[in-house]
Formats: structure tokens, C-alpha cells, sequence
């Protein structure tokens, strides 16, 4: 009778065991943990910094047992697969940069200008007994450092709109597209781009500043316009696309005040200087008064600096409402743009024929 007493509470000792302990993919036993995470908060939100990266992030914690070595482990999953490993011995602190977040963010397969949610927590060792923090999170905006196009090496800066309600967000090239050629090569014709010609007088600077002016379907390359949601490449580099008119609206009614899109986006130094509206450039977009072309190529003259324009990746449809009631007999024929003025804080959503020579903007895919 003590002998099979003896032997159950054998198999009940075992089974306890085996219960309060699982195996880590190191080999180890996790024991339950009593490590206090102190810095970062969970659920935090950081911009990584381009322009300063080396900012730093502190990480804080205390230890649960004496002479336990400890490591910062991360993952984009919560259940902590395929994560990260930084060992950092006895301290219970240590700190990553800018630079080493956005590495790290990237290691992880998080593409440039995304956002990441990352997860973290503390793991000790002690002499082979493993014990894990709580996991926390933080949201990581990559480096918005400027995009150097493959094809011909034309750098842009980078922008995001972002919006608070519902955390969407959307990253735009911050200039005017200069491209002449395709993504594979293909150059493009006198018939579907012009460059603006400085005057005299003028900086040679503004034909980059204004980028080129383009047909719709050069834009487009081809005459079929974006379905609901659907992405375009276009003229854009790879991995962006010509924005639709569902976009425009997204930047406009996110960008700050709704009412005043063209003041937030433009940059005021890319506007006669007399305008009524200046610019406030409140999210780094550097819209300019770039003019535009009639008609390509038989009129090309360039009014600078009182209106611009831009081709969105929409054709307009029968049923389609627009401002000033455009003849729907010209549609087939037309491409939606949104334009801006130098007077007018305002943008104006409106089709017009698509030999008409707009500037482009690129959205990230």
C-alpha cells in the first residue's frame, strides 16, 4: 500500500512539473516570471527619425532572480514566433537607436516607409532556467527617408497622411514625378511629356521642382482607368502606383483641415510670391504652382506659378457628379485631376481632356 501511494504521488510530482514548465526553443525550461517591465509603456507610437538616427529608445526592466543573464527578444507576432534575439548580460537596461529600430524593423520583413507593429519582451537565464517577461507593443513608423528611383537614380522625398480616427495612413512622394522612361525602359515620346524651360533669369532648379508635365495615358499607359481599389503602376517606380481620385480624397480630408487642403499641402516658396493663400506645407508635401500645358504637343507654353495640376488614376464615368457639370459626352476622352490655385485655399475636382500636359504624384503600394 506506501509503495503504490509513493508511486502516485511520484506521477503527480512529474505531472505538476511538466505543467508549470515548457520546453524553449533554446532548450531550456520557461519557469513563471516575475520580471517587471518598467520602459517603454505598452502600446506606444514612435516615428523613426531619418534626419536623427541616432535618438535613442531606453529599455528598462528589473530582474526576477540574482545573476540571471538577460536578452530583449522581438517579433511582429504576439505569440513571439520568429523572433529577434539582442542579449544584454546582467544590466536590466539597454537602449537601441533610430537606426537600430529601423534595421531590426526591416530584419523582420517590414517593408521601407511601412509601419510595424512590434513586440517585445525581457528573457532571463539562469543557469539554464528560462523565464519571459509580459510582451508589450509598440507601433514603428520606418525611416520616411527620400526614394532614389531605380530607373534613372531621380531622388524624391517622402511624405505620410496619416489619419487619427481610424489609423489609416498613406505615404506619397513629396515631389513632382520627373520620369522619362517606364519601369522596364521604355522611353517616353514629345507626345507624352514636356519639361518646364526656366526663363531668363530664373533657377535652373525649377525644372526639377515643377517635374514633368504628362498626358493622361502617358500617365496611365494605357486608356483604362483604376477600378475601386485597384492600384495602377503607370509611369510610377515599382512598388507605387498613380493615385486614384478615392486617394486624393483620402490626402485632402486627412492631410488637417479638410476645408483648406490647398493651403496645408502647398510649400510657398514654389508660389508667386504675391499669392492670396500661402502655403503652410504642414505635412511636408511641397506643392507647387508648376502651370500647366494646354495641350501636348501642339501648345505647350507654361504658365508657372499661379495653378497647379494633377492627374489622378480615374476616368470619369457616366453618372459621375463633378462641380460646374461637365458634358458627360466628353468622358471617354478625359481624365478626373485635382487642381489648386494661388488664391484659393480650396482644391477643384474636375475631368479634363487627357492630351492635357498635369503633373503626378506616386502613393506606396
Amino acid at each position: 500500500m506506501k509503495k503504490t501511494l509513493f508511486y502516485l504521488a511520484s506521477i503527480l510530482l512529474v505531472a505538476g512539473t511538466s505543467c508549470s514548465e515548457k520546453d524553449d526553443e533554446g532548450g531550456g525550461k520557461n519557469q513563471e516570471s516575475n520580471i517587471v517591465l518598467y520602459a517603454p509603456d505598452d502600446l506606444e507610437e514612435f516615428d523613426l527619425l531619418y534626419e536623427n538616427p541616432t535618438k535613442k529608445l531606453d529599455f528598462e526592466w528589473e530582474g526576477d532572480q540574482a545573476g540571471a543573464s538577460y536578452s530583449l527578444i522581438f517579433s511582429l507576432d504576439e505569440e513571439m514566433n520568429e523572433l529577434k534575439r539582442i542579449e544584454v548580460g546582467t544590466e536590466m537596461e539597454y537602449t537601441l537607436t533610430h537606426q537600430d529600430l529601423d534595421d531590426l524593423l526591416a530584419e523582420l520583413g517590414v517593408g521601407e516607409y511601412k509601419r510595424g507593429e512590434l513586440y517585445w519582451a525581457i528573457e532571463s537565464n539562469n543557469n539554464g532556467a528560462l523565464s519571459r517577461s509580459e510582451v508589450r507593443s509598440m507601433k514603428l513608423f520606418r525611416f520616411y527617408k527620400p526614394f532614389i528611383d531605380p530607373r534613372d537614380n531621380q531622388e524624391y522625398r517622402v511624405c505620410r497622411v496619416y489619419d487619427p480616427l481610424t489609423e489609416d495612413y498613406a505615404v506619397w512622394l513629396a515631389d513632382n514625378l520627373r520620369a522619362t522612361t517606364y519601369s522596364d525602359g521604355t522611353p517616353l515620346t514629345e507626345n507624352d511629356v514636356k519639361f518646364y524651360t526656366p526663363q531668363e533669369g530664373e533657377d535652373e532648379s525649377w525644372t526639377r521642382i515643377f517635374g514633368g508635365y504628362y498626358t493622361w495615358t502617358a500617365t496611365m499607359r494605357g486608356t483604362r482607368g483604376a477600378e475601386e481599389g485597384e492600384k495602377i503602376q503607370g509611369l510610377a517606380p515599382e512598388g507605387w502606383h498613380i493615385p486614384t481620385k478615392a486617394e486624393w480624397d483620402f490626402l485632402i480630408n486627412a492631410c488637417g483641415d479638410p476645408t483648406m487642403p490647398g493651403t496645408i499641402l502647398k510649400e510657398k516658396n514654389y508660389w508667386d510670391p504675391n499669392a492670396g493663400d500661402v502655403g503652410l506645407n504642414s505635412i511636408g508635401f511641397n506643392l507647387a504652382g508648376t502651370g500647366y500645358i494646354w495641350s501636348i504637343p501642339e501648345n505647350d507654353i507654361i504658365e508657372a506659378f499661379a495653378t497647379s495640376y494633377y492627374w489622378t488614376a480615374t476616368a470619369p464615368k457616366e453618372g459621375d457628379v463633378y462641380p460646374w457639370n461637365p458634358d458627360p459626352a466628353n468622358f471617354p476622352n478625359q481624365g478626373v485631376t485635382y487642381g489648386f490655385t494661388s488664391n484659393d485655399s480650396g482644391a477643384a475636382l474636375y475631368p479634363y481632356d487627357r492630351t492635357r500636359g498635369y503633373c503626378v504624384r506616386c502613393v506606396l503600394d
